[in-house]
């Protein structure tokens, strides 16, 4: 009798970088509808640069596509971005607000820090 909980005999597990690992035609393909646009095509390429190839260029590029293209995700994980490696603080509170009026609850506490960091590094209280 088979255990209902058990894996199948023939299942592997998918490590989380090979679940973004993209081939030369489906990012040629994904980079074609990102350049037209599709913000969901620019998300998908960042995430195969940030956890498949580690191209920091490359997915920052996406990435900043995809948050201009209007993908709430993008938005606030380029606010992160930005505000954890210190680059600019207000373009990281703009892309926080925009995530935030964009439905995503999580950059509102994204958007505090970022404010209260802005506010240190003027010099000012929180």
């Amino acid at each position: 009798m088979d255990k209902p909980d058990a894996a199948p005999a023939s299942s592997s597990p998918i490590s989380g970088a090979q679940s973004y690992a993209l081939t030369d035609a489906q990012r040629a393909d994904l980079a074609a509808k990102a350049e037209a646009g599709d913000a969901d095509a620019a998300f998908r390429l960042s995430l195969y640069y940030t956890f498949v190839s580690s191209d920091d260029d490359q997915r920052i590029r996406w990435l900043s596509i995809a948050a201009k293209g209007g993908h709430v995700v993008a938005q606030h994980n380029l606010a992160y971005d930005l505000y954890m490696n210190g680059k600019d603080l207000a373009e990281a509170a703009r892309w926080a607000a925009e995530s935030l009026k964009n439905g995503n609850a999580d950059a509102g506490d994204l958007l505090k820090e970022i404010e209260a960091a802005r506010a240190k590094a003027r010099g000012a209280r929180p």
